[in-house]
């Protein structure tokens, strides 16, 4: 199938994903609760859907800001796709997230009402910095304009992109009372599947002749998460409290491997095995700390909560993912367009 073909095909499914999932968004926002939560269960599937995006722009935005100041010529090629897609990806990340916080006001309150004091907060802060950084760096792009300051943008998107990553892992690292969460390892975590999501798309983002300058970061940081995996896996398989449910399964870091080895040969597969691994290590990890039900809840709950999306959450996972295909299709257009439009003026 041609390249035209296969735009005009992931166009279509993404304006039916809109349609689909933007139902269950608008439920959400003016009707009343859809998801699959309680009291005791209030993180799932549309978080996961925005940690998953948000994570992969941060892998994404980590590539390109790195490459810009090493200067490396391969990257700097392809700059603008890059940098669409990092922008497209954090706007469905936000979109996602609207929904997860039940209105669209919520996500502005999230910002204007500081609590210092809240990874939360500073999470949504950071993202939504990074969210700007991105987009001056697109409107440079677009009137072909290199701003005196350039150099500092570029590090302090990385610096964002980097300390966003971090401080989500903070948002579950530091929950009191929650055994399965605590920790140090939660932003180690959440950083590697930044590196993991973004190494994992990039290739199908660059040309066959530049995808060199991939293969060891890329294939260094899917060998680091599945190790990780791996070492977690057997740590939680011979674990005996109650409250740290295991949540790493063997097959995790076994396809983490796939897609490493997979990864110079055939890199539409890596990438077609590793996103979808990393969002279910994600899904896994956010659901397995809110399993044991703390305090009085055990009455009406019990001791231990099993989890399933419901066709709502799933709704809006293609809502999140639809908005940014979208958005990449729409900033690349407008791109396209105005390159023409500084070409037919020369």
């Amino acid at each position: 199938m041609k390249t035209g073909n296969f735009n005009l095909l992931f166009l279509a499914l993404s304006a039916a994903g809109l349609l689909f999932g933007g139902y269950f968004a608008v439920e959400e926002w003016f009707v009343g609760p859809s998801f699959a939560t309680n009291d005791g269960l209030v993180w799932t599937l549309p978080l996961v859907t925005y940690i998953f995006l948000a994570l992969a722009s941060t892998g994404i935005s980590f590539l390109l800001t790195c490459g810009e100041l090493l200067n490396n010529e391969s990257i700097k090629t392809h700059k603008t796709l890059l940098l669409i897609t990092a922008l497209s990806l954090l706007i469905g990340a936000f979109a996602a997230l609207a929904t997860e916080l039940g209105s669209l006001f919520h996500l502005f309150w999230l910002v204007l009402t500081p609590n210092l004091k809240s990874p939360i907060w500073w999470m949504g802060t950071l993202y939504a910095i990074e969210l700007v950084l991105l987009g001056i760096k697109f409107y440079a792009l677009l009137i072909k304009r290199t701003f005196s300051f350039e150099r500092w943008l570029t590090a302090g998107t990385l610096c964002v992109a980097v300390a966003a990553s971090l401080v989500l892992g903070s948002v579950f690292g530091t929950v009191v009372g929650r055994v399965g969460f605590y920790g140090v390892d939660a932003s180690i975590l959440t950083f590697l599947c930044a590196l993991a999501s973004g190494m994992s798309l990039a290739p199908l983002l660059l040309s066959p002749d530049k995808r060199a300058v991939l293969l060891l970061p890329g294939r260094l940081v899917l060998g680091a998460l599945a190790l990780l995996l791996l070492v977690n896996y057997i740590y939680l398989a011979r674990g005996s409290i109650p409250a740290e449910q295991p949540w790493v399964s063997l097959w995790m870091p076994l396809l983490l491997l796939v897609a490493l080895i997979t990864y110079q040969t055939k890199p539409a597969i890596s990438t077609i095995v590793a996103l979808p691994t990393l969002l279910l290590v994600e899904l896994a990890f956010v659901i397995q700390g809110q399993q044991h039900v703390l305090g009085p809840k055990q009455t009406w709950l019990g001791m231990m909560q099993s989890y399933q999306p419901n066709l709502a959450e799933v709704g809006i996972l293609v809502f999140g993912c639809s908005v940014a295909y979208l958005c990449f299709f729409i900033l690349k257009l407008l791109m396209a367009r105005f390159e023409a439009q500084i070409s037919s003026a020369r």
